[in-house]
Order: C-alpha cells, then sequence, then structure tokens
C-alpha cells in the first residue's frame, strides 16, 4: 500500500478491499483481477501526484560539489551557476541531478537561462555572470550548454559528434565511420562499426553515446566504461559480453596448470573426454575431463566452456 496517501485515501482503499472480498457473486480469479485494477489505479494516480509535486517551484539555493572546501557545483561538476530546465522550470545544477530526480530528461540544448549562484542574478546562460562579472566555470560551451570549473579537467566539444567530451582534444581523433571519437593512441588496434557508441555499456546499462565517463575498447573490441571494466575486473577476468579475456592471464594460467598438475581424478573419470569452446581463440578441441578447468588444445587457454562429454556415464551409475 502506498504509504504517501493520506490515511483517510488509505482507509477508503482498504474499505474498497474488503467490500470485494466479502462478495460472493464473484470468483476468486475475477475478485484477484479487481483488486489488482483498484491497486494499480493508486498507484498510478500517486505516481502521477509524485510528478507534478516534484515539478512544482522549488527555492533556489546554493548547492556544492564539496561543501567542506566551498566549491559550489553539484557531485557530477564544478561549477557557480545553476540551470533553468526548460521541461519544468526547475532551477538544477546540471542534466545529470535533473534527469536523476525526475520521471523525465532535460533537453541540455534548449536551456536558455542560467542564475548565478554567487550574487543570484538570472541571466541567459553564459561563461561570465552579468551580474558579478565572476566565471561561472573554467569551460563553457554554448553548443551544449555546459558549464564546468574543475581546475584540473579537460573537456572538448566535437562537433562531429554534437555534444562535449571528456579529455584533451588532441587525444581524440573522430572517426567517420563509428561516428564517435577514439583515443589516438588506440588507432591501430581500432576496429571499425557503424554507429558503435550507439548501445549500453554492458556493466551499468548507461547509453554510452550520451556519457561522460572514459571508454575503453578491449581487444574483443565491446565498448564499455573504463571505471566498470575496472571494478569488474576485481572479480573477473573476462568480458562480460563475449567472456573473451581482458587481461594478461598467464600468471592465472600456470597457477591453474600447477593445481592439475597435482590433483588426481577418480579412476572412474581416465577415460572420459570433453568437447570444449575457446572463449578466446574461439575454436572447438577435444581435451581430457576434469571437475573445473579444462585445457584449449588450440592457443592453451583455461578460459574455455564444456560443450558435452564422453563416454556417458552408465545406466545405474
Amino acid at each position: 500500500m502506498c504509504t504517501s496517501e493520506s490515511p483517510l485515501a488509505q482507509a477508503a482503499l482498504r474499505s474498497e478491499i474488503k467490500s470485494l472480498m466479502a462478495n460472493t457473486t464473484l470468483t476468486e480469479t475475477e475478485r484477484a483481477k479487481r483488486i489488482q485494477a483498484l491497486m494499480s489505479e493508486r498507484t498510478s494516480t500517486s505516481a502521477s501526484m509524485t510528478e507534478e509535486s516534484s515539478d512544482s517551484p522549488v527555492e533556489f539555493c546554493k548547492s556544492y560539489h564539496n561543501e567542506e572546501r566551498g566549491i559550489l557545483g553539484c557531485p557530477h561538476y564544478q561549477l557557480k551557476a545553476k540551470l533553468l530546465a526548460p521541461c519544468c522550470n526547475q532551477w538544477v545544477t546540471c542534466r545529470f541531478c535533473h534527469d536523476e530526480s525526475r520521471r523525465h530528461t532535460m533537453d541540455r540544448f534548449a536551456v536558455t537561462r542560467m542564475k548565478c549562484m554567487l550574487c543570484f542574478e538570472e541571466q541567459p546562460v553564459g561563461q561570465r555572470c552579468s551580474g558579478c562579472h565572476q566565471d561561472m566555470g573554467r569551460y563553457y560551451c554554448q553548443t551544449c550548454r555546459l558549464i564546468d570549473d574543475g581546475p584540473d579537467k579537460h573537456i572538448f566539444h566535437c562537433e562531429q559528434c554534437g555534444i562535449c567530451l571528456s579529455g584533451r582534444r588532441s587525444d581524440y581523433y573522430h572517426c567517420s565511420v563509428c561516428d564517435a571519437c577514439v583515443a589516438v593512441d588506440a588507432r591501430e588496434r581500432h576496429s571499425c562499426k557503424e554507429k558503435r557508441l550507439q548501445c549500453t555499456c554492458p556493466i551499468c546499462d548507461e547509453w554510452l553515446s550520451d556519457s561522460v565517463k572514459s571508454i575503453v575498447q578491449p581487444e574483443c573490441q565491446h565498448l564499455m566504461h573504463e571505471s566498470c571494466l575496472s571494478r569488474h575486473m576485481e572479480h573477473s577476468y573476462k568480458c562480460p559480453v563475449c567472456s573473451a579475456s581482458l587481461c594478461d592471464t598467464r600468471d592465472i594460467f600456470d597457477s591453474i596448470e600447477c593445481y592439475l598438475r597435482l590433483s588426481v581424478m577418480p579412476l572412474e573419470y581416465k577415460d572420459k573426454m570433453s568437447l570444449i569452446f575457446c572463449n578466446d581463440c574461439r575454436k572447438r578441441s577435444v581435451t581430457k575431463f576434469h571437475f573445473l578447468y579444462h585445457k584449449c588444445q588450440a592457443c592453451c587457454s583455461f578460459n574455455t566452456a564444456m560443450l558435452s562429454t564422453w563416454p556417458k556415464p552408465a545406466a545405474g551409475q
């Protein structure tokens, strides 16, 4: 039951449910459907009221990137102004703050007004405040309406991508096939694919083309956030999409090889064989069966999956 409803509304809902439960002319299926419809209607109404409440005017106040150090901004950016969201007329520090607190998204390109958090002057969006003449941020993009005051942060606008990206412009080039900016030092191993960034990170599911986080492309060519990949590799060395190895696995496989030399399989498994698929070289091979590990006979990788075994156990075993 929705706790945001008033006590009277909750009492009325309980009364309606009791009436349905007491109605002996209804079958169990009909009763369940009517109660479900009643609850769904209340949930929808509550959500609508929440949305209207979130879009009601709120008092303008300062927000901080680091309140202890007095750095204005938000968790995403350092800046000294707030933007007026054209969709709901709310003062927000950035589009991410807006989208995280509402059921709709903000069009960054449609923003036209800002308010300085130093002198509280409302004005057209820009880099310098017309009231106190302070820069709202070290970086400003007129196209994306992006303001950032991070002293050690590098941002550039790519005309072909149509958005601002994190990093130094000199460290990236725009690939017209992928329709995305690619690190210069990754040019030799870069594999082109049309609209490559029109997908989500396989780990956090955030849309990559709208992300401000650094994106990496492992040898398997599946794109993901660099930070997501770092966290993922704390517990797995395999790509979350294709299971290919993401790092130098020689130490890992040497440890497995050592374990296999010391372990002895039960006699009943001495003639058992396995058909395996290697996630690294993408080939199939046949090797001796083991409970845990199977070595690829083509590339010696232990990053494999067992497809089948033989001989099959006899009846009764």
